[in-house]
């Protein structure tokens, strides 16, 4: 049995996420589901890929995605909002393939992610209400320094990331966007205070540790700053979680 804490902020809340908790036999679940054990996959560089997302209309494909990344998807959480062992960022990594009907809204998807982890990893959760430390993401002295996206970018960010640092880019990305990203890196909420509207090309790098520039650097360098202040926050606590998922 292992115990984690995931950490929701009140912020980032919806309607209804904790009565999520509480299921029954109804619970909305895929038609079919295949969970796999993965090899852990790098590039040249030495970054690793994973992923969850609706791959197409109504399936769900998790690809050498950790059971960290798997909860943060089904309970649209960030990374910093999950905490516990190191085995559930860096050690097993699963392979999912859900299916459900192609009018499956992404809400349900959801709902039925959670309903497959807690089958197949026995994951049992409830909540708690404490204050949570925060950053919010706010513009220089000197004013931001990004250039606006053309208008036909692809929208969103990319990262990379490996033991020695972060790579950030993005041809179209809003500052709602790279707040959340940073929420990523630094195990806490990060939130937009800049009040700047509107999408910009983004390319940021960072050292995790060691040489190179930290994320606060990075951040400068294109007018950006992070200030911290705290915020209450809804914990999750998962009472049980296993490594091995059941038989498909």
């Amino acid at each position: 049995m292992v115990r984690l804490i995931v950490l929701i902020a009140l912020a980032n809340a919806t309607p209804g996420r904790t009565q999520t908790q509480k299921h029954t036999a109804a619970s909305p679940a895929f038609e079919v589901a295949s969970v796999r054990l993965a090899v852990r996959r790098v590039n040249a560089e030495g970054f690793s890929f994973s992923d969850v997302k609706i791959a197409s209309p109504g399936r769900l494909a998790g690809t050498n995605a950790s059971l960290d990344e798997c909860i943060r998807w089904a309970y649209d959480v960030k990374e910093y909002q999950v905490s516990g062992p190191d085995w559930i960022k860096s050690g097993p990594s699963y392979d999912i393939e859900a299916k459900a009907p192609p009018d499956t809204s992404p809400g349900q998807m959801r709902l039925m992610l959670q309903t497959l982890l807690r089958e197949r990893f026995k994951l049992k959760l409830h909540s708690e209400v404490k204050p949570l430390p925060v950053y919010f993401l706010n513009v220089g002295k000197n004013g931001l320094h990004l250039q606006h996206a053309i208008s036909d970018a692809k929208p969103g960010l990319t990262s990379y990331g490996g033991s020695a640092g972060v790579r950030v880019v993005g041809e179209s990305a809003t500052m709602e966007s790279l707040a959340h990203r940073l929420s990523l890196d630094l195990d806490r909420p990060v939130f937009d205070k800049t009040g700047i509207k509107g999408a910009f090309q983004i390319s940021l790098e960072w050292a995790r540790e060691g040489d190179g520039p930290s994320v606060f650097g990075a951040l400068q360098d294109v007018g950006l700053k992070l200030a911290p202040s705290r915020a209450p926050a809804e914990f999750l606590i998962v009472d049980r979680a296993e490594k091995i998922p059941a038989e498909n």
